[in-house]
């Protein structure tokens, strides 16, 4: 068998490579949204896409409500906790305005000189 040195040449050996800095990789987030907004856009520009009589809804929900669904659960714990902030707000908003209230409503106790004894 014949076995042949395989050997580079120094100019090709000791090229300087470029530097490149790898992209950043995309959060699942980020990338179920891109899914979502290419979708809308897909269906709203390619009537075809849409669905008929033969494709039914199959590729209408791979399109948008796969990704959406998708993109609420992984988003569920900020959701939930801007859900939970907004709620406690306006429910702390409106038991001030009922303290206000309450506080107008009730008057003092007038007492009739007539009716002491």
């Amino acid at each position: 068998m014949f076995v042949a040195s395989v050997s580079l040449p120094e100019s090709l050996a000791r090229r300087p490579r470029a530097r490149t800095r790898p992209l950043p990789a995309m959060s699942a987030p980020a990338l179920v949204a891109c899914w979502l907004v290419a979708g809308i856009a897909a269906l709203a520009f390619v009537p075809a896409l849409r669905g008929g009589p033969m494709l039914g809804a199959t590729l209408p929900f791979w399109l948008v409500v796969a990704p959406a669904i998708d993109l609420a659960w992984l988003l569920r714990a900020p959701l939930a906790a801007a859900l939970r902030g907004a709620w406690t707000s306006r429910r702390a908003t409106a038991m001030r305005r009922q303290a206000k209230r309450a506080c107008f409503a009730q008057s003092a106790p007038r007492f009739d000189r007539s009716s002491r004894k």
